[in-house]
């Protein structure tokens, strides 16, 4: 009896310290999801976890098509399944390095957005696998899409996001934080396409166009009197760099956030006319400094937190 008990303790403690046992989170799950000129709704999914993973399990309530996975460090392979209304995407991570990974599923769908007579509906929500610190999701419209309701925020859920541009498509942003497997974000867009021609078209480009400006406007006020950049702006800026700027940002990270730019040319294999535009985009956008070493170098600073 009394060596059952022992071997009963020890068992338990095996558990209790094992890395299924731990608590995994992710520090930042992101939601792209871009909706093209023929409703096909390409998806990108971001997840940053906090810790290595072995496995994963993604669970749309839509099929998919054309999934592709990358990770930064590692390697991964990944299946997915449809269903009738559902598919799963399933993936094994191995060699992956503590939090210096992200994971990028890239894939297609034909089925969250519907045609309701003139009207247009995204609707879907997203499966939460592990406990997310934050979630930040964009759905953008196609080009010519506008918003169906004359009161703007009744025609998105969660009535509490905003509306950005990038001077073609309209774009609908939300943050979340402290996200629990138990909850299961949805959110909703009405939008019509408007076709060319007429006075209507005319009436609503004037509007669009001076709501633009008013964004942009206000954007520009915003900026100037907020000098430090908090986390959430940081977080909005990672989903829309390019693949270039993205390489950047990883060397910066990789070398505790900064570099001399001689080596960001070593590192990344651009040129140096290349890397110096690189830098000047991200400059511009507050993701990076630069700070004199010589007259000939300068040396790149990460500005942002949560990359690595």
């Amino acid at each position: 009896m009394k060596h059952v008990i022992v071997f009963t303790v020890i068992v338990f403690s095996l558990v209790l310290v094992s890395p299924h046992a731990s608590a995994q989170r992710l520090n930042y799950y992101g939601i792209n999801a871009e909706i093209e000129n023929n409703l096909v709704t390409m998806m990108k999914i971001t997840m940053i976890p906090g810790t290595a993973i072995n496995q994963l399990e993604y669970n749309p309530e839509f099929r998919i098509y054309n999934l592709t996975v990358d990770t930064q460090t590692g390697t991964s392979r990944c299946d997915f399944e449809n269903a009738v209304r559902t598919s799963s995407i399933s993936c094994d991570f191995y060699d992956m390095q503590e939090n210096r990974t992200t994971i990028t599923m890239t894939f297609y769908t034909r089925d969250v957005v519907k045609r309701i007579e003139d009207t247009y509906e995204f609707r879907t929500s997203f499966p939460v696998v592990l406990p997310a610190d934050r979630m930040f999701t964009i759905i953008k419209l196609p080009p010519k899409a506008v918003l169906s309701e004359d009161i703007v925020n009744q025609s998105y859920f969660p009535s509490g996001g905003d509306i950005l541009t990038d001077g073609r498509s309209i774009i609908l942003t939300w943050e979340e934080k402290d996200l629990d497997t138990a909850d299961k974000p949805s959110f909703s867009v009405l939008f019509e396409i408007v076709g060319g021609g007429g006075i209507f078209w005319d009436l609503t480009v004037i509007i669009m166009t001076s709501i633009v400006v008013i964004i942009m406007i206000s954007i520009g006020i915003y900026m100037k009197r907020t000098s430090g950049r908090d986390i959430k702006t940081e977080v909005k800026v990672l989903p829309l760099l390019n693949k270039d700027e993205k390489r950047i940002v990883d060397i910066l990270a990789r070398e505790d956030g900064e570099a001399r730019q001689n080596m960001l040319v070593k590192e990344s294999d651009y040129s140096k006319a290349k890397v110096s535009r690189l830098i000047k985009n991200l400059k511009e956008r507050g993701v990076v400094d630069t700070e004199p070493i010589s007259g000939r170098e300068n040396k790149v600073i990460l500005k942002i937190k949560g990359v690595d």
